[in-house]
């Protein structure tokens, strides 16, 4: 269980087989169906619906007035595992996620302050209780809510400045088994089940962990516009340390074993061995316990331009750079302190770039489409059934409409196509640096996104 606790905690990233994540790590950047359907790129020309708080808060100074906008990105994940040694492929179980938006704002052409919600890192996956890999964990979540107050300044025609302060919300939930194998057998020392020839994958035991914190985070940008039709943007968001505490409760499940005479334990022949190992429950190491977790949600940097090549269309590429080299080890600590333990995880840093295009059919219609590549966090020996993840090639599109000066929409489709990636299902040894060696299959993995914002102007 502690090993899943850090694993979830770090790989929680989005992601490849995610639920709630899909971008570099468990990094998610669709927070405004605008933004969304022209690739992401929003840093150097923003959308008139608040969203710039995410992608540039200097991007909220200029549109005059209040603005309010709220909306969703549906996020539907397929994929699987297919087991080196039996060629049996495992399907995801992932339902689709809502993960939503809201931006407030007020407006001058110098000055604007404002406040949003969007949840720039999260994690999900949902695999059947059969497949191998439960006993790292099968269904589990990672959710961050950023609540950004924000102002911006325009000191100059060609500079605007802006920030905002995030305070964090962050929840995890994490179920697996419990594997009877790799248990130590009570009053026999060092001793595991395995030794005794319980066979390898026998489950006992179900454990949930149920975990949240908060912290303080902080977000920057700047936008120079030497022409008005050439604009360059950049932004930083700064990481956030966040200690999750909460509980672990582990529930018995029958191993359906029963043991034959002159069995190591003395009892009779035929009892159950479910029996035997009932006291962890009651007074061994799975008592239900407090634990708790750091996790830092890393800092990332965006820049890009944006050149109206014409009228009415835009061209737009963004850069952008996560953090995720902090990702080296994480502790974490159980109200029973044997249990303790660091593991080692030596993620790399990321990068991905984007290309979009807005194109102004007419006064109230809109059509936009984008690319994106990036790359992925986890090493080769980091790929698990938490976070599979891997480089990713993404296509988006979508429509703009204006019902009126006050009210518009604005809906997106993202279809997101990742490598396949060699990975594991079983898990090392707690204070054992992972390898490649227990790589025994390939995850696949792809995405369908669905966005809608409203937003209305007074």
């Amino acid at each position: 269980m502690r090993r899943s606790l850090v694993l979830f905690a770090l790989a929680a990233t989005p992601l490849a087989l995610t639920r709630s994540a899909q971008a570099q790590g468990f990094q998610v950047n669709e927070h405004g169906s605008c933004v969304m359907a022209r690739g992401g790129t929003g840093v150097a020309k923003s959308c008139d619906d608040g969203s710039a708080m995410f992608y540039n808060p200097a991007g909220i100074v200029g549109p005059r007035g209040w603005i309010i906008s709220a909306g969703v990105t549906v996020i539907d994940a397929n994929g699987g595992f297919t087991a080196d040694l039996t060629g049996t492929k495992t399907d995801l179980k992932n339902s689709p996620i809502p993960v939503p938006h809201a931006y407030l704002q007020y407006g001058t052409d110098k000055f604007a302050v404002g406040a949003g919600m969007f949840v720039p890192y999260g994690l999900g996956t949902t695999w059947p209780d059969t497949f191998q890999g439960k006993f790292a964990g099968y269904d589990n979540n990672l959710q961050n809510i950023y609540v950004q107050p924000t102002v911006a300044w325009k000191p100059h025609p060609m500079v605007s400045i802006g920030g905002g302060v995030d305070y964090v919300i962050g929840s995890v939930t994490l179920t697996q088994r419990v594997d009877l194998s790799e248990n130590p057998v009570p009053g026999f020392g060092t001793v595991t089940f395995g030794q005794l020839g319980v066979p390898s994958g026998t489950q006992f035991a179900d454990g949930k962990l149920d975990g949240s914190g908060s912290a303080l985070a902080a977000h920057f940008g700047v936008v120079f516009t030497p022409d008005e039709r050439f604009r360059i943007g950049v932004r930083y968001l700064t990481r956030a340390n966040i200690t999750y505490d909460g509980n672990v409760v582990f529930t018995p499940a029958s191993t359906g074993i029963t043991l034959p005479a002159e069995n190591p334990f003395g009892v009779p022949a035929g009892t159950p061995l479910d029996s035997v190992v009932s006291s962890a429950f009651v007074s061994g190491p799975l008592v239900d316990q407090t634990v708790s977790a750091k996790v830092t949600m890393p800092d990332q940097l965006t820049a890009g331009v944006a050149m109206d090549v014409a009228p009415t269309v835009t061209l737009l590429v963004d850069y952008n750079w996560v953090h995720w080299a902090l990702f080296k080890a994480l502790p974490v600590t159980f109200e029973n302190a044997a249990l303790n333990s660091t593991t080692v995880e030596n993620y790399k840093n990321t990068w991905g770039i984007r290309f979009g295009l807005d194109w102004a059919a007419s006064t109230n219609f809109t059509v936009r489409a984008g690319y994106i590549y990036h790359t992925g966090a986890a090493p080769a020996e980091a790929v698990t059934p938490l976070l599979p993840e891997g480089k990713r090639n993404e296509f988006t599109g979508g429509i703009g409409y204006a019902f009126s000066q006050r009210f518009r929409v604005e809906a997106a489709y993202q279809y997101l196509a990742q490598q396949d990636r060699r990975g594991r299902t079983a898990e090392f040894p707690s204070g054992v640096t992972p390898t490649t060696a227990l790589n025994n299959g390939l995850y696949e993995f792809n995405a369908h996104l669905f966005g809608l914002t409203l937003t209305a102007g007074f």
